[in-house]
């Protein structure tokens, strides 16, 4: 790795077990390095497999689960790690020479053609198949909630149903910036971060900010709206507050 930041260092971050000074350091290089994000982003491909593979310590299993896993996009890449297993262990390999077909030297020209259109009709039909697996099983019901910027009256919302997620869509004025951060808190503690991009919807710029349903348990929330700068600084532009209510 040649970043001039340890693999360990990065894995710590990624697993919640990096001192807060360094761990804002980090973040820092994160948000201004893009190859520092890309090794991080490959270490999260890294990580993934070794939970599905069970190489994982019983510490590093459990911060895992309970840390790496807040964000929805974290866990879309697992349910896609665990199903290609599951599907890779379903395939039966030969282990004899007897059960591998011998090739019929005297078939024509015309049945090897077809044989080979069939074989890839049948690949073609798989692949599709692997890909509609995946896709509902990362499709996920969304809750979309609405924000306006601003600290005077919070929006209730009700605590989703389980298996949903909660879209929260930020209306926001000041749109110079490439990349967004939101920072959700829970009475003053942190509990999610994504950098984000703009979106349009309709006449209205909104950042839009997904959030796992089983981290939202009813309290107040507020989130923490910063626009990114190419330099990697962070500039506060507003706040959005509401508050989680069982119904």
């Amino acid at each position: 790795m040649n970043l001039n930041i340890d693999t360990e260092v990065l894995r710590s971050y990624l697993l919640g077990t990096l001192e807060a000074e360094p761990r804002a350091e980090l973040e820092e290089r994160i948000l201004s390095d893009p190859a520092v994000y890309e090794e991080l982003l490959l270490l999260e491909e890294e990580l993934i497999d070794q939970y599905v593979a069970g190489g994982l310590s019983k510490a590093e299993r459990q911060q895992f689960e309970t840390y790496f896993l807040i964000t929805a996009e974290r866990q879309k890449k697992l349910r896609f790690g665990q199903l290609l297993k599951r599907h890779l262990s379903s395939q039966t390999i030969p282990t004899s020479s007897e059960n591998v077909p011998v090739p019929n030297l005297n078939q024509t020209v015309s049945s090897k053609r077809s044989f080979s259109l069939l074989a890839f009709a049948v690949a073609v039909v798989a692949v599709l198949g692997i890909v509609l697996l995946c896709w509902l099983a990362f499709r996920k019901p969304v809750v979309v909630v609405k924000l306006a910027p601003g600290l005077v009256e919070k929006q209730g919302v009700t605590v989703p149903p389980q298996g949903f997620n909660v879209k929260l869509e930020l209306a926001v004025a000041n749109t110079r910036f490439k990349r967004y951060k939101s920072e959700l808190f829970r009475e003053n503690k942190s509990v999610q971060t994504e950098t984000l991009r703009i979106e349009s919807k309709g006449e209205q710029q909104i950042v839009p900010f997904t959030i796992t349903g089983e981290t939202l348990s009813p309290g107040d929330y507020q989130v923490k709206l910063s626009g990114v700068s190419d330099s990697g600084q962070d500039e506060f532009i507003d706040n959005y507050t509401f508050r989680v209510t069982t119904k």
